[in-house]
């Protein structure tokens, strides 16, 4: 059995990133391979360009794939359009995205939504592919550094410690050029707590790509599902501005109604762009959130 990778963290932010976690990191690639090898429907060695493949099984027709990947014997018996997955599919480049907003940081969020980074690049490394991560600001994407190496994992980590969650990420600005930065049939990972004044339906701007991945939307039960507290002063940490309420049951059951229905629409655009929808907290253990990364992403 092989050695866990020994990642050199000497100057790696201890709060965001403690001990345990970058243990979790050492052992990721052959977590990532018991955890696939447990989740897959079954696997085949088939022919194919440049050698052999391993079949793993059949996922839903997602726009903008291949229709020489449908299955066409299964969709005739089903009566629903599949495609067919291959090992080598796992080599291509997986894009990290960060909503670098203000509102990312209290409560937590910005230790979980970076430690949510780390754990998506770390997973596009051990599928032996290219790995890029960049952070969504002011309405524009910014690409902090590219590594195709497990051992290269430590300068994720410092690049996350320095991108501190600032000002806006105007997503219906920024998506539409993250566009030009993506190319077609990379994996894709979006990662927000998507507080945006952005409709959900600006996510089309990435259909027609072939891509693939995931929105990680950060669910801040404080923000999402807040107690009732009496009167309280609400700052809105994007804009500076303050606005007083009284918290009571009623209105918390309000925000939660809305924060749920804010939510299901997000995931309903995700889907036809080819994202699975993974809401997360920042009580999600690390754990639980590799397994999701590991087993949801196609």
């Amino acid at each position: 059995m092989s050695e866990p990778t020994r990642l050199v963290t000497a100057s790696v932010d201890s709060d965001l990133f403690p001990p345990a976690f970058l243990r979790l990191l050492a052992a990721l690639p052959a977590a990532v391979q018991r955890l696939r090898a447990g989740a897959t429907e079954g696997r085949r060695a088939v022919p194919g360009q440049g050698g052999r493949f391993l079949f793993r099984g059949h996922r839903e027709y997602r726009p903008g794939d291949d229709l020489r990947r449908v299955d066409w014997k299964v969709a005739a018996r089903l009566g629903r359009l599949l495609v067919r997955q291959f090992d080598a599919e796992r080599d291509l480049l997986t894009e990290v995205w960060l909503d670098g907003s203000a509102s990312m940081a209290p409560w937590g969020g910005r230790v979980k939504s970076a430690r949510a980074a780390a754990l998506a690049c770390a997973v596009g490394v051990a599928a032996a592919g290219r790995t890029r991560l960049g952070v969504l600001t002011d309405g524009r994407p910014r690409i902090l550094m590219e590594a195709s190496q497990h051992g290269q994992l430590t300068e994720f980590l410092l690049a996350l410690g320095d991108a501190r969650p600032v000002g806006r990420a105007d997503l219906a600005a920024a998506l539409p050029r993250l566009v030009k930065r993506v190319p077609r049939g990379s994996r894709l990972l979006l990662i927000s707590d998507l507080l945006s004044r952005a409709e959900p339906g600006c996510l089309h701007a990435l259909a027609g790509r072939g891509l693939r991945g995931a929105l990680l939307h950060l669910r801040v039960p404080e923000v999402t599902a807040p107690m009732p507290a009496g009167l309280v002063s609400l700052l809105d940490v994007e804009t500076g501005e303050t606005k007083t309420v009284v918290l009571d049951e009623r209105l918390s059951a309000r925000v939660a109604a809305r924060a749920k229905a804010h939510a299901e629409r997000w995931a309903s655009h995700a889907g036809p762009v080819g994202l699975r929808y993974l809401p997360f907290a920042p009580s999600t253990s690390d754990e639980a959130l590799l397994r999701r990364l590991v087993e949801d992403l196609p």
